[in-house]
């Protein structure tokens, strides 16, 4: 299962005023570039191949292409283009290959970028996932900050931490990246001094367990996003749950882990193996009845937590209050514009919010949607 998992992740796994009130004016849920199968074209009409990272900023749409091995940008009005990467050939699935280079931003390579964020000075971080490294953009020019090469596990300084399939990221107001490190099962740090520490979770260790952050346990967390206060908030993807880390402790915030020995199957499994595993559903609701199907992408709207439900295919909102509630999405993988309704997804997993437009990497379609949350109400 852990191998399963591991590989889902891999392979499922400020505009101006005026650009606001654009997408603003636009339907519910809008497609913004892509979804025409996928390839790697910029242009008026881009082409994606799995995306899952995307970060909105003052200067257009950052989207971390993942099977292409590049980070492309797209303006409001569609237009794409690629700021770095490449690929040096096709694998047998002919997916483009990915490799490892720092260096100038028209020659260094990623292998499955999975997640972006701003860094300090307004540069963007790249979360390098199979090549279990962070990596940042800044004049023009790539670099590793820390990790690099082969996965592992190893706190300490940025030259010898080492990470093992990160997948998602966020920055501090001071400049610390928070990292969620699906394949160590742990939420990791890199502070501004460039050391890296372990801030919850049992390195190599997967399961459930609130608690202090020493104790608790996660199972390949793919998402991070934070609260204005400071709150952490985590994807717990294997688990199907959205936890907390706050004041040194860890608590499950919305979601209810739903064991495989509790579900009555239709199939005939081997009990030994599978009684204990967490079974994906879906349910609004109250927080502790409410139920997620790995869940990837977070992002915060003000206090209200937006969660890309990946396997649900569904955007998912958690109010302060932890009721739960559906955004868009019907749960069938289909790629739908229009009405919050009528609108359907295909396996989203990045999300970023700017202003009251959501920003969705939907994965599967292989586009980059826009959700104009205006639309939704209040969340409560």
């Amino acid at each position: 299962m852990r191998k399963f998992l591991t590989g889902m992740l891999v392979l499922i796994l400020a505009f101006s005023a005026s650009g606001v009130s654009v997408l603003a004016n636009a339907r519910d849920v809008a497609t913004l570039a892509g979804m025409r199968g996928h390839g790697d074209d910029d242009g008026d009409r881009p082409q994606f191949n799995l995306p899952r990272g995307i970060l909105a900023g003052s200067d257009g749409v950052y989207v971390a292409d993942t099977f292409n091995n590049l980070i492309r940008q797209v303006s409001l009005n569609g237009y794409g283009r690629t700021l770095t990467g490449g690929f040096i050939g096709l694998d047998a699935h002919r997916f483009p290959v990915g490799q490892y280079r720092d260096g100038a931003i028209a020659n260094a390579l990623f292998n499955r970028p999975g997640d972006l964020a701003f860094g300090n000075g307004g540069n963007i971080l790249i979360l390098d996932t199979s090549n279990h490294a962070v990596r940042i953009i800044m004049r023009q020019n790539v670099f590793t900050l820390a990790g690099g090469g082969e996965p592992g596990f190893a706190d300490g300084t940025s030259a010898d931490a080492k990470f093992n399939t990160p997948s998602a990221m966020v920055v501090d107001g001071q400049g610390n990246i928070y990292i969620a490190d699906s394949g160590n099962h742990v939420i990791r740090r890199i502070g501004t001094n460039g050391r890296v520490t372990t801030v919850a979770g049992v390195a190599g260790e997967h399961g459930h367990n609130d608690g202090t952050a020493r104790e608790a346990l996660f199972d390949s967390p793919a998402g991070i996003t934070m609260g204005e206060d400071g709150r952490i908030f985590v994807a717990d993807t294997g688990n199907h749950l959205i936890r907390m880390i706050h004041n040194g402790r860890v608590t499950t915030v919305a979601g209810a882990r739903v064991l495989a020995n509790e579900i009555d199957f239709d199939i005939t499994y081997n009990a030994n193996e599978w009684d204990n595993i967490p079974i994906g559903d879906f349910a609004d609701g109250r927080a502790n009845a409410a139920r997620f199907n790995m869940p990837m992408g977070l992002a915060m709207w003000g206090d209200v937590l937006i969660v890309a439900d990946t396997a649900n295919h569904r955007i998912r909102a958690v109010a302060p209050s932890g009721n739960v509630t559906t955004i868009a999405g019907d749960g069938y993988a289909s790629g739908t514009d229009g009405a919050l309704s009528n609108a359907t997804f295909h396996l989203p997993q990045g999300v970023s919010v700017f202003g009251d437009n959501l920003f969705v990497a939907d994965t599967g379609n292989n586009a980059i949607r826009t959700i104009n949350l205006s639309a939704v109400g209040n969340i409560r």
